[in-house]
């Protein structure tokens, strides 16, 4: 007996995605559906992956990218429902829409396709889930960006449709080609899609095609899906928005008059170069306003600095301004040398060495160019000046990042700066992928608790933050940012809802696949499963981190030593601090002293000694006694390291991985942010 829905899916390089697509469809309230997956010939081994994961799915192999509409078209081919379902990979249906768009359509004979309504992946509505065609009378408004000015104006708001209420059932022009119902037979009758439309703009023109032969196109907003928009063209070898803009053109050339079409094409290649304009600015935009604020700090620097050596600012009036105009000049210069403006942006490391830097050349430079020359004492206290504010208003950044007031980007490191998580789902699957976080120091998240209707463990690793019903109190009280749902305790349909009701908040929205240890975010994909370590450089074990590592040791427990001699003093006359064996780097063993006192600070004094003599490192593995067995150490034992930012139990195997990570990513910048972590979290 033939399936009553097909579902047609394309994939491109999105296994991860498609997965959770079809996770998500096999969820569904009505099981009377064939999935039938073509594959535009992905590197990334989609096809082995979904034969092997979901041996159900009917999976066609393309031997190359043949573009969208063509493979939906070989599907439709092979699929036997009385309805088609043509939908995204990189999407996540709730249970009851394939039933309540089939629904729908069988009460309503003269609609001949519905779509739904299509929530982005951070909770907004995708703005092309309903649309009007791209005439010259509705795409003006849009070029000129009136549409955001007023967007509940029918005139402003006609691309989009914007004035329409996005929770009423209406007729529209046109829906998002991510998700359509169409009827088989109107399919086949129209011979599928227009294959002359590679990527982008099939779905207009067949929607358009549609409303010519008699039959509507309407927006059914009583379901909702979510669409990661973007995932299918990340690694497509061609400009994806000339792609878009070309098929606009050859929809005006199919459906338009000459007269209609020419202004149309007109108006679209002028949105092209405006396109490409406002790109252009966007990809520099970070640059530019990186070398704005270094260049006032710098100015500010100079202006604080001079009126300490000089009344009224003397330097800048005898110099015509050349100061501190040269100086500014010159600290920009040397922090593109250490790219600052380029790879490295947020770098306040960097941002602290070309400082510094700047300050040696800065002497040289005034030794050979003695008109610039005015006072050491003006270069010193600017240099202190620069070296706190450069670096700082990128700490700054950093941390307004993790707050969410600014768009967040994903680092090599976010140990000083966690992003707040909080899982929702305290089941066994909610658990599991708390744990898996919590013992990993590469996704920037800091999960804090879970959200439920009830605790539905009693051992939780981490607390129960509330009833999800005052999530958003929950949100505000712990001034959370993320979300991970765990999709076994809660169903697609209430995920999308309360992404729905807390979309105005700004919080950054995550699930975990059935299949895989991923998190699915948007328009990315992060790891939270097993560490893979082959063939990868340990840069711990690079003798200019060696080196440096052990002279930043050596001076900083040196000065702490001197700074709490007195409390160490003082506690000794009590009683001596006890001599402990402990396990060192490669089967190793050193003897250290420590006080008996239940304060952590007080018990590990003494043994800071043993950092001055190179024992150990104030960064580091874990302090394990010789009583415990040999873990085999890869690095020194250290006072503080990544086992002690988390209360975690961790396991020999998990130490072993967590030493692992470290030396690979070990910097002198790496352990300020656990030593300051560790202080803050006390």
């Amino acid at each position: 007996m033939n399936p009553k829905v097909s579902v047609l899916i394309v994939s491109y390089n999105v296994k991860e995605y498609v997965d959770h697509a079809i996770d998500s469809i096999m969820r569904s309230s009505v099981d009377d559906y064939e999935i039938i997956l073509v594959d535009n010939n992905s590197f990334d081994g989609t096809v082995d992956y979904i034969k092997h994961s979901y041996p159900e799915v009917n999976v066609i192999a393309n031997q190359e990218n043949v573009g969208f509409g063509k493979a939906v078209n070989q599907a439709a081919d092979v699929a036997s429902g009385e309805y088609f379902l043509i939908i995204n990979p990189d999407t996540v249906i709730q249970e009851n829409t394939i039933s309540t768009l089939l629904n729908y359509m069988e009460q309503n004979e003269k609609v001949g396709m519905v779509g739904p309504k299509i929530l982005n992946s951070d909770g907004t509505l995708q703005a092309a889930c309903k649309r009007s065609f791209p005439t010259l009378k509705v795409a003006i408004p849009k070029l000129l960006g009136f549409d955001r000015v007023f967007p509940t104006s029918k005139w402003a708001g006609k691309y989009n449709l914007t004035y329409l209420d996005p929770d009423q059932v209406n007729p529209v022009d046109a829906i998002s080609g991510s998700c359509m119902f169409i009827r088989e037979k109107l399919f086949q009758d129209l011979s599928g899609f227009d294959e002359h439309f590679f990527m982008y703009g099939e779905d207009l023109d067949i929607c358009y095609r549609i409303w010519q032969s008699g039959l509507e196109v309407h927006y059914v907003p009583t379901t909702q899906i979510i669409h990661y928009q973007g995932e299918s063209v990340k690694s497509a070898p061609f400009d994806s928005i000339n792609a878009f803009y070309n098929a606009m053109i050859l929809f005006a050339d199919k459906h338009f008059s000459t007269s209609q079409g020419f202004l149309t094409k007109w108006a679209i290649r002028f949105g092209i170069s405006i396109r490409k304009f406002m790109t252009l600015m966007g990809e520099i935009r970070s640059q530019i306003i990186s070398v704005f604020f270094d260049s006032v700090v710098v100015l500010c620097a100079f202006l604080i600095a001079i009126p300490f050596k000089f009344d009224h600012f003397e330097p800048i009036e005898m110099s015509g301004g050349l100061v501190p105009g040269v100086y500014i000049l010159f600290w920009i210069s040397v922090g593109a040398l250490f790219q600052l403006y380029s790879r490295y942006i947020l770098s306040y490391t960097r941002a602290i060495l070309s400082s510094l830097t700047g300050f040696f050349l800065a002497v040289a430079f005034t030794y050979f160019f003695k008109q610039y020359a005015f006072s050491r004492l003006v270069i010193i206290l600017a240099t202190i000046i620069i070296t706190l504010f450069i670096p700082g208003w990128r700490v700054l950044v950093h941390y307004l990042m993790s707050r969410g007031f600014l768009r967040p980007i994903k680092e090599k490191h976010n140990i000083l700066f966690t992003r707040k998580t909080a899982i929702i789902g305290s089941d066994r699957e909610g658990i599991r992928i708390a744990n898996h976080i919590l013992k990993r120091f590469d996704t920037g998240l800091d999960v804090v608790g879970f959200v439920d209707t009830h605790p539905r463990d009693d051992e939780l690793p981490l607390q129960f933050l509330g009833n999800i019903a005052e999530l958003k109190g929950v949100v505000k009280t712990h001034a959370i940012r993320e979300l991970i749902f765990s999709n076994t305790a809660f169903s697609n349909e209430e995920i999308l809802n309360i992404m729905d009701s807390t979309k105005e908040m700004r919080l950054t929205y995550r699930m975990v696949p059935r299949h895989q240890d991923i998190l699915l975010g948007k328009a990315s994909i992060e790891e939270i499963g097993e560490y893979s370590f082959v063939n990868i450089e340990y840069t711990l074990f690079n003798r200019l981190h060696t080196i440096t590592k052990r002279l930043f040791d050596t001076c900083i427990a040196s000065a702490l030593l001197i700074l709490f001699s007195p409390i160490i003093l003082l506690r000794s006359l009590g009683s001596l601090p006890k001599k402990v064996e402990f396990w060192g780097q490669d089967h190793n063993r050193f003897y250290g002293r420590v006080f008996n006192s239940k304060y952590g600070f007080i018990h590990d004094l003494p043994l800071l000694w043993s950092i001055v003599t190179g024992k150990m490192s104030l960064v580091g593995s874990s302090m394990i006694s010789t009583d415990e067995n040999d873990p085999n150490l890869i690095c020194m034992p250290g006072l503080t390291g990544l086992e002690r930012l988390r209360n975690v139990k961790f396991t020999e195997q998990d130490r072993r991985l967590l030493d692992h990570y470290y030396v690979q990513n070990q910097s002198v910048s790496f352990d300020i942010e656990i030593l300051v972590k560790t202080v803050f979290n006390g």
